[in-house]
């Protein structure tokens, strides 16, 4: 295994054929978990939190506060396992060496992941804007 150099920021590990076709084996794996994964922060996470808390709660309010509050709190808690995928596909391609501190000065490598994020995105508000026009029912009156 050896080091070459790809520009003056980057390198790449040089690896005998098998290891670099398992390379790619896995780093197509982690594309689909990076692809899943984002659209799980985007729909599943809030879809799934409004389905419990219909179940959890009557009051509508209540529900209204905890989607609220809870909805941001978990997809900042899903966040890093996506940015943990990232510098894993990151290692597996080798663009980042196993041996190189990651918190070093310099340009950070962004990898897959904010093309993912937006298209996770991108997904979400065709679903939402789907739901709202062909499936949303007109809401009961509330009185605050």
């Amino acid at each position: 295994m050896a080091v070459v150099a790809l520009n003056a920021r980057a390198h790449a590990v040089e690896r005998r054929p098998l290891a670099r076709a398992l390379d790619r084996v896995a780093a197509a794996f982690i594309l689909v978990l990076l692809g899943a994964g984002s659209l799980v922060l985007w729909i599943g996470i809030p879809y799934g939190l409004l389905w419990f808390f219909s179940r959890v709660t009557d009051s509508w309010n209540g529900h209204f506060l905890m989607s609220l509050v809870l909805i941001p709190i978990a997809m900042a808690l899903f966040a890093p396992a996506l940015f943990w995928l990232n510098g894993l596909y990151l290692r597996v391609i080798g663009v980042l060496n196993p041996d190189q501190a990651e918190e070093e000065g310099g340009r950070r490598l962004r990898g897959p992941l904010e093309l993912f994020l937006y298209m996770g995105m991108v997904a979400a508000i065709i679903a939402l804007t789907v739901w709202f026009f062909f499936f949303a029912k007109n809401p009961p009156e509330v009185v605050w």
